[in-house]
């Protein structure tokens, strides 16, 4: 009868080490909505991302809501990945108010981006596919 509580003790034990080795769901590319554009905090559609559905000139104040790494970073600066399920032409650029390098996406497709890694400050949507 003794082996009854240390049995409990140990199921019990157990049971709270569950929560420590569970895992944080990530985003893919299939987590963006139709009609957005996301940007994604790691490379290759991953981590926490942000649905926009119109043009920002200054991304400060946009945040990673979805859950993943990232979540609740600001969105303006660190960006790594992106993807369009816009029918638009949309462009990342690196500075705000749409200028200095960029990184162009067309309607469904998902890159890293290249010359705004890191350092994406605005988003514009333009000409329709």
């Amino acid at each position: 009868m003794k082996r009854t509580p240390k049995l409990a003790a140990a199921v019990l034990g157990a049971a709270l080490l569950v929560p420590a080795f569970a895992t944080t769901a990530q985003a893919s590319p299939s987590d963006c909505e139709a009609s957005s554009f996301c940007f994604f905090y790691n490379s290759n559609q991953q981590g926490s991302h942000n649905a926009l559905r119109s043009s920002v000139s200054d991304l400060a104040g946009y945040k990673f809501t979805s859950p993943g790494n990232g979540q609740g970073k600001s969105v303006k600066n660190n960006a790594a990945s992106a993807v369009s399920n816009v029918c638009m032409t949309v462009t990342v650029f690196y500075n705000s108010n749409y200028s200095g390098p960029s990184d162009v996406f067309n309607y469904r497709n998902a890159n890293n981006l290249e010359n705004t890694y890191n350092n994406n400050a605005s988003v514009k949507f333009a000409r329709d596919c």
